[in-house]
């Protein structure tokens, strides 16, 4: 059964409650956090689906780095750390520099731009996962196969093998630590895409970006009071 993005990324939103609820309060099954490794893959990947369809990049840029602004000063108040918006954000100026270089021609300026970029986006939440997802699904988004085979592959080595590298208990670090390359199994969604955007209107353009700080807030209060 194939779905529409719109549909997905309610999945995907209600996946990214529970990891974030599992982050936030004790005693919580660790199967919460298992299931919210998909979430961040889903939404990099429509990011750059986004990205080649939006009538400005410009402006698709600005609106994400003004709700990472948002989210910013709702963290520092909140004491929230997370801001996936600030990661997505860079992703799509990563694209928009390595657009502008292969149309400009200007390969010594984009290349130095991009590792900037690229530096830059280390220090976001979504780190060197981040740039992974989005150099993958921008370059190969025309051959899922391929797609899939290197999205696979960067999942459980760089997100998985590398990350118990060094631990004593492989198993307890990949397991119970750093369940990080259960992000691979984003891809059974991304595949299940239609190609079709869904219901499209202002409600659905916004949803993700009031939903995410607004839920991170509520989780936050509830928290406190428990």
């Amino acid at each position: 059964m194939f779905m529409d993005a719109f549909v997905i990324k309610i999945i995907a939103m209600i996946l990214m409650v529970f990891d974030h609820v599992g982050s936030n309060f004790s005693g919580i099954p660790m199967w919460f956090n298992f299931i919210g490794r998909v979430v961040s893959p889903i939404f990099f990947y429509f990011i750059v689906e986004g990205f080649f369809h939006t009538k400005s990049k410009i402006k698709y840029m600005g609106r994400l780095f003004g709700s990472a602004l948002i989210m910013q000063i709702i963290g520092v108040v909140f004491h929230i750390h997370n801001n996936i918006f600030l990661s997505l954000a860079l992703a799509v100026l990563l694209m928009y520099v390595i657009d502008y270089t292969k149309n400009s021609k200007k390969y010594i300026l984009g290349i130095v731009c991009s590792l900037a970029v690229i530096v830059a986006s280390f220090f976001t939440e979504a780190s060197i996962f981040g740039v992974g997802m989005t150099l993958i699904f921008y370059f190969l988004r025309d051959n899922k196969i391929i797609m899939s085979l290197t999205y696979g592959i960067f999942s459980l080595l760089i997100c998985g093998v590398f990350s118990a590298i060094g631990s004593g208990n492989a198993y307890e670090q990949l397991i119970m630590n750093d369940p990080q390359w259960m992000m691979v199994f984003s891809i059974i969604f991304i595949l299940l895409y239609n190609g079709k955007r869904g219901i499209n209107n202002k409600f659905s353009k916004y949803l993700f970006y009031i939903f995410y700080p607004l839920h991170l807030v509520i989780i936050k209060i509830i928290a406190m009071f428990i």
